[in-house]
């Protein structure tokens, strides 16, 4: 049996870049690190034409969050039973700024996923019904 491996091309996740989501820009992995919360290693990458340096988290909601996915998993759960951002920066010794960064970062996923859901609901319900759109 012979695998390939899929390359996906990465682009510059940066708004404030001129190359940002740009596929013709040279992103390349440059060094790791590893975070001071959690000691998680994190891949770095290189924007070639923007001329910067950005982590694997600037693909995702946690870019610039100042926190592990540890505390970012425990602030959902504790979102979940209810607690305000107070009580959960409390709790977990943060800004309560910073949990609301996180928590709008959350809902702004939710809703995405909410929408991709109900999106392809309503495919699947139109071609079980008419067989075409």
């Amino acid at each position: 049996m012979n695998h390939t491996t899929t390359q996906f091309k990465l682009f510059c996740p940066r708004p404030d870049c001129p190359c940002y989501q740009s596929l013709d820009n040279n992103i390349t992995k440059d060094g790791i690190y590893t975070t001071k919360n959690d000691g998680v290693v994190r891949q770095m990458f290189n924007c070639g034409k923007g001329m910067h340096r950005f982590s694997e988290t600037g693909y995702c909601d946690l870019f610039g969050k100042h926190g592990s996915f540890k505390e970012y998993e425990q602030m959902c759960k504790l979102s979940c039973y209810g607690l305000s951002a107070d009580a959960i920066a409390d709790m977990l010794l943060k800004d309560t700024r910073t949990i609301a960064a996180w928590q709008r970062g959350v809902s702004k996923k939710a809703n995405l996923f909410h929408d991709v859901i109900c999106l392809s609901i309503f495919c699947l319900y139109r071609w079980m019904n008419c067989g075409r759109f």
